[in-house]
């Protein structure tokens, strides 16, 4: 039944769909998808505003009414403000040192002084060493002394300097018996007492100083120095020397002038006197100085003659202190005179011809600064000329050829010096100093400079570990030198001499010590000195003595 009612049903469909009239077509192109909008609608703002046309503007008076408040109140004091800064290093009066060696039997040393005060400083130093012969060099042996006194007194505005002090040193000739070994004599028969020689000096000094620090006033220094000289044989010698010193600031100028009386009298030579006036002037400013003056000297024998010398520098800070050149010019009349003399070299001659230097020109320059805040430098160079420069010869013997002591011989000396220095300091635990320098030397009539060698060169190092344990060093080396030497010319029965060049050998010397603090009174110490065991010759057929090493205690009181 249902399946002939489904056709029949088909067919009615179908009827009416086709009795209905046909839509219109139409084509529509989507570009995106329907976006409905919503149109603004005008809304009245939140904060109206309402224009006023009509202003009233009114004029004010203002008065003040004069009343006086009182106020009242209690000053309360303040205690001074306390800047506690480090505590000061606890200072003793002194200390005693005493000790031997194999070279020096014995030594000591005793220095004495009062602590701190604001009213005065006083003290005393003594000291004695006895060096015996060592190294089988015979009649090397030596002795010093020395005694001083000291003092200052401090004003407000000056500082009052003296002191007094004697010296003693006793030594032999003993280059004669180097001589005698070198021509082959064989105990020789010579009168030790005829070496013997003694130097007795007493020098004495007193200075004012002013103090103020105010660049204003008239600043001064005044100083006068007396020293006595005397070998074995009771010749004498007086120097007094005075100096004064006036500088004022004005501005940015400095203005200065020194004034040099000098004294000297010895029994060999007639009276001397050097007189100097050196007025200067020095500009500062913020990066540079220049300083400009003349040096008039008078060099008064039995006649007086008169010498006048540039004085000019200028220095310029390029760098804050970290590289500073400088160009340079000066003179002077120098004294010579038998206890500079002595003290350089003890084995001269009693009668020897004294004749100051004229140094007529010393032009110089050089560059001085900071690599790190811990390492300096300074490098120059110069060229000098110098009459009347002195230098040691030995003269013909009758039997030895050359005399036991030396005496001087001038000569003009033109000198060109290259020079460095380089500092490193690190707190108080290292220190190290180097310095070199090379010359060259032109005589006008001497064959050399004797004694004077081209190279030179020095080392000095401390190493500190936390205030127990020092370490000091030091080196040097002195280059080749030359001294005047004699060969006999026999001309039948005539001998005469004709002078030569000898050739000295390098000097190498290095010394080492130790300290050791137990406390801070006590400490030990020893020192190795001419560790190489050289004999080297610092002058003509005197070697100096080889390795020795001495050692003892310190106490402070």
């Amino acid at each position: 039944m249902r399946n002939k009612l489904l056709p029949l049903l088909l067919c009615c469909g179908l009827s009416s769909l086709m009795a209905q009239e046909e839509l219109p077509s139409d084509t529509f192109r989507v570009v995106k998808e329907y976006q409905p909008t919503i149109i603004d609608a005008k809304k009245i703002g939140f904060q109206p505003e309402i224009n006023d046309t009509l202003k009233l503007e009114a004029e004010l008076n203002y008065t003040f009414i004069d009343k006086n408040v009182p106020v009242q109140f209690q000053v309360e004091p303040i205690a001074a403000a306390r800047i506690k800064g480090e505590p000061l290093v606890k200072l003793y009066n002194g200390y005693a040192r005493v000790g031997v060696g194999n070279a020096m039997v014995p030594f000591g040393e005793l220095y004495y002084s009062n602590l701190r005060s604001k009213k005065y400083a006083i003290g005393g130093h003594a000291s004695y060493f006895n060096q015996r012969e060592l190294n089988q060099i015979e009649a090397s042996g030596m002795s010093k002394a020395h005694v001083e006194v000291f003092g200052k007194r401090f004003w407000k505005a000056n500082t009052l300097d003296a002191s007094l002090s004697y010296d003693r040193h006793n030594l032999n000739y003993y280059g004669i018996y180097q001589q005698a070994e070198a021509l082959g004599i064989e105990n020789p028969d010579i009168d030790d007492k005829t070496l013997e020689q003694a130097y007795d000096r007493l020098s004495g000094s007193l200075k004012l100083k002013s103090t103020v620090r105010d660049s204003f006033n008239l600043r001064h220094e005044g100083e006068i120095t007396y020293n006595y000289t005397a070998n074995a044989n009771q010749g004498v010698e007086h120097n007094v020397v005075g100096n004064l010193n006036l500088n004022k600031f004005k501005n940015n100028e400095l203005y200065s002038v020194d004034v040099l009386i000098d004294l000297n009298d010895y029994d060999f030579n007639p009276s001397n006197t050097i007189f100097a006036v050196k007025p200067q002037i020095s500009t500062i400013g913020e990066k540079f100085r220049i300083n400009a003056g003349l040096g008039i000297y008078m060099n008064a024998t039995s006649e007086a003659d008169f010498h006048f010398y540039p004085i000019a520098e200028i220095k310029y800070n390029v760098l804050e202190d970290v590289i500073v050149p400088y160009v340079g010019v000066k003179g002077e009349m120098r004294r010579v005179n038998y206890s500079s003399i002595t003290r350089e070299n003890p084995f001269v001659a009693e009668n020897i011809a004294l004749a100051n230097s004229n140094e007529k020109f010393n032009i110089y320059a050089g560059i001085r600064g900071l690599i790190s805040s811990k390492l300096s430098f300074n490098v120059s160079g110069a060229q000098s000329r110098t009459d009347n420069a002195f230098l040691y010869v030995q003269i013909p013997d009758s039997v030895y050829q050359l005399s036991k002591e030396f005496y001087l011989t001038y000569d003009e000396v033109d000198e060109t010096k290259i020079k460095g220095e380089l500092v490193y300091h690190l707190n108080e635990k290292v220190n190290v100093y180097a310095e070199g320098s090379y010359s060259e030397f032109e005589t006008n009539e001497e064959e050399e400079a004797w004694h004077r060698p081209k190279l030179k060169l020095s080392t000095s190092a401390s190493y500190n570990l936390r205030d127990k344990i020092i370490v000091r060093l030091d080196m040097f080396y002195w280059g080749e030198q030359f001294a005047r030497g004699v060969d006999p010319v026999t001309n039948g029965a005539i001998t005469t001499y004709e002078f030569n060049k000898q050739s000295l050998d390098p000097i190498f010397d290095i010394n080492l010590g130790f300290e050791y603090r137990y406390t801070k009174r006590i400490s030990a110490f020893i020192d190795f000195n001419n560790i190489g065991g050289i004999n080297y010759e610092k002058y003509q057929d005197y070697p100096l003595q080889g390795f020795n090493v001495w050692g003892g205690l310190t106490y402070g009181f």
